[in-house]
Formats: structure tokens, C-alpha cells, sequence
């Protein structure tokens, strides 16, 4: 589910994050991406978000309303490709975010209502279109302030069946006052949804602090369960192994934790 901010709240991004590369000519594995999964990316994003690229910026331009915010005007950007082998098929993972650092055109300004967006992607190549959707979901709001806060998002394994998904935080600080959100974006049933309920700093508890790591276990059956690490004004003072609900769809923490 993604984050709900209120309106007064500025964006906050990446907090526990290392940077992602933006564009398509950028975004790189270990080498850069093959002919195949450039084409695939192109044609994905045309076919989401119209044939609008900005070369300029490196970026489709979009228009979305949704929630309780008004309409904006963003431009989606590719991050960088991941491809793996999941029973013999080559699966493509790529994420799209706004843009927010467009200062030469007014229409990519966003009010501190307006979240940002994420784009999700899982799509099977090969076969005789050259690749076919898995699970897509072009606008995922999270954040404020046109930040969705996953631009720098990290694509984890998140299973022994071969399942992924993004690892990434948002949120907002309003008066000195932070609010930020773990995010685990991944495919459930072929649809994308925000698997985490995992806070990060809460409102009421600015000296608290949670960090959150996804645990390879051989022996799971489903997701991965996450290790969460709570600390008290940088003191460590819990330690919380949160397995995945599998028939709600997300992590939570215990109650009074």
C-alpha cells in the first residue's frame, strides 16, 4: 500500500538507500543492457505511458490523477534493468520513478500534496513479440512533493521460487518532524503491490529508529522473512524476525514494538 503523507509534509528520500542511474542509456547490470532489454524498455514504457519521451530529459512525460491529489504532470524515468533466470525464462525487472529534478519546465513542480510515482515491471522476454507482461503497474504513489523515493530502490530476491521485488523508504518531515516507510514492491498473483507495513522513523518516536534486511532462508516455503532492528537513540533495543502474512500480503511488525 503506499505511504499517505499529509499535505504539509516535504519529501524525504532514500534515507537508507544508495543511488540508482536514471536513463535507459545509463542503466546498467553488470554491463550494460543487452540490445534486447533496451528495445523491451522502450516499448514498455510507450506502451504505458504513451509515446511522450522527452530526450531532453530522459524521461515519459505522464499525466496522473489519483487519491486525493489533483492532476500533475510528471515525467517517468527508467532505473536500472535487472534480468534473472527464474525456471529457464528470462524475467526482466525495471522500475520507473518521477522525475524531480526538472527545473526548466514548470509542469514537473509539484505541490507538497502530490506523491510521487513508481512504475513497476516484470516482463518474460523471448517468444515471437520478443517479450511479454508478467505483472505491470505504470503508478504506484508513495511519498510527497512528486518523491516517491524509489528511484534509488534495490531489487532483492525474495524467495526460493524466484520471486523479486524493490526494497526502497519514503516519507516527509514536517516542522523537524520525520516520517519515513519501508517499501517491498513485488508481484502477488501477477499484480504489484507494497508488501511492507515496516516503518522506518515514526511520527511519535523521532529517537527510534527501525532497520530492516531481507533473510535468504533455504528452508522457506514463501517469502523471506525480514530481520528488523529497533534502536533507541542509536542504542540497539530490539530485534524482531518478521515473517511474511501470506494471507494478508505484507510484513508487520508485533503489536507494541
Amino acid at each position: 500500500m503506499p505511504v499517505s503523507l499529509r499535505p504539509h509534509l516535504v519529501a524525504i528520500v532514500g534515507l537508507a538507500m544508495a543511488g540508482a542511474l536514471p536513463a535507459i542509456a545509463q542503466a546498467q547490470t553488470a554491463a550494460a543492457p543487452t540490445p534486447d532489454v533496451t528495445a523491451t524498455i522502450k516499448a514498455v514504457m510507450d506502451d504505458q505511458y504513451g509515446q511522450t519521451y522527452d530526450a531532453k530529459h530522459g524521461c515519459w512525460a505522464y499525466s496522473y490523477s489519483g487519491g486525493e491529489a489533483d492532476a500533475a504532470d510528471y515525467c517517468m524515468r527508467p532505473g536500472k534493468p535487472e534480468v534473472v533466470d527464474v525456471g529457464g525464462s528470462r524475467i526482466l525487472y525495471f522500475s520507473a520513478s518521477s522525475a524531480t529534478n526538472i527545473r526548466d519546465n514548470p509542469s514537473y513542480g509539484y505541490s507538497q500534496a502530490q506523491p510521487g510515482l513508481m512504475g513497476a515491471f516484470k516482463i518474460r522476454l523471448g517468444g515471437k513479440q520478443g517479450w511479454t507482461v508478467v505483472a505491470m503497474e505504470p503508478a504506484m504513489t508513495f511519498g510527497s512533493a512528486g518523491e516517491c523515493g524509489c528511484h534509488d530502490a534495490r531489487l532483492e530476491q525474495l524467495s526460493n521460487k524466484g520471486d523479486y521485488g524493490w526494497v526502497f523508504t519514503s516519507g516527509g518531515v514536517w516542522q523537524g518532524t520525520v516520517v519515513s516507510n519501508y517499501s517491498i514492491v513485488t508481484a502477488v498473483k501477477n499484480e504489484f503491490v507494497d508488501v511492507s507495513k515496516i516503518p522506518q522513523i515514526r511520527e511519535g518516536d523521532q529517537d527510534v529508529r527501525y532497520e530492516m534486511t531481507v533473510q535468504s532462508e533455504p528452508s522457506a516455503a514463501g517469502l523471506y522473512p525480514l530481520k528488523v532492528v529497533k534502536t533507541k537513540a542509536k542504542a540497539r533495543v530490539a530485534e524482531f524476525t518478521v515473517p511474511f502474512d501470506a494471507k494478508n500480503a505484507r510484513y508487520e511488525l508485533p503489536d507494541k514494538s
